[in-house]
């Protein structure tokens, strides 16, 4: 799918919808771009931040003396770098969690939808809302499908689970997986463990192939939306 360029898009609003509309989209857009670039940003630095450790301090070292305290120099080492690389994932988790609520944002102001649509008792527009408001509307389908792709599936259930938990219980706290057989193309993995959220159990993911495609899943959301955006706007003009 080509690129969506959003500065036609920005110049479309304000042609069908007027400045002041623009200024309202504006933001959002703007975000949609920035929290992409977050999740990307922290994720790539916990990856290097791990692959730093392990080329400077682990190397041929038996990792289990320090996993268990045994060397405390070493441990508290360790320590330090897997709490730098939980901050990061965390902040991942949480960019690309906010991603589909900002882009149902999005496209409420871009499609002047803040004029006829409003959410109960001042509430903020959220992605559940907005897809559950325009359901119904013909003229918005390819929009509708572009945003709930954001959220379909299993690794979304799982991301917002870990964003939640986060944010209103405590983090699941990523633990570093040594695999000992010598068959794995990575010695060492970073792995969220299970845990168990509103009842129902999580299992135990690796990062790095958990994060990227989750990653790619939303922004292949954005990107779809987006034109579905710039294509109604094209219709309206």
């Amino acid at each position: 799918m080509p690129a969506w360029h959003v500065d036609g898009t920005r110049m479309a609003i304000e042609r069908v919808y007027g400045r002041r509309q623009l200024e309202l989209a504006r933001p959002c857009l703007r975000s949609l771009d920035d929290r992409q670039f977050y999740a990307r940003f922290h994720y790539q630095r916990a990856v290097s931040t791990l692959k730093r450790y392990v080329r400077v301090h682990l190397g041929d070292k038996d990792f289990f003396p320090i996993a268990f305290g045994v060397d405390e120099p070493e441990w508290n080492r360790f320590n330090v770098m897997l709490r730098k690389v939980a901050a990061d994932l965390t902040a991942c988790i949480q960019s690309l969690h906010a991603m589909p609520d900002i882009l149902a944002s999005a496209v409420y102001y871009s499609l002047a939808l803040d004029r006829t649509i409003k959410p109960e008792k001042g509430r903020f527009v959220n992605h559940a809302f907005l897809t559950a408001s325009i359901s119904k509307i013909e003229d918005l389908k390819t929009v509708n499908s572009g945003l709930r792709a954001a959220t379909r599936g299993a690794m979304y259930k799982h991301l917002a689970a870990l964003a939640n938990q986060s944010k209103h219980y405590s983090i699941v706290f990523p633990a570093l997986n040594s695999d000992l057989t010598g068959e794995r193309s990575e010695r060492y993995m970073l792995v969220f463990p299970h845990f168990v959220a509103r009842g129902a159990t999580h299992p135990q993911v690796y990062a790095s192939e958990f994060l990227p495609p989750i990653y790619a899943q939303i922004s292949k959301s954005v990107l779809e939306t987006g034109h579905a955006i710039h294509a109604c706007l094209e219709n309206a003009a």
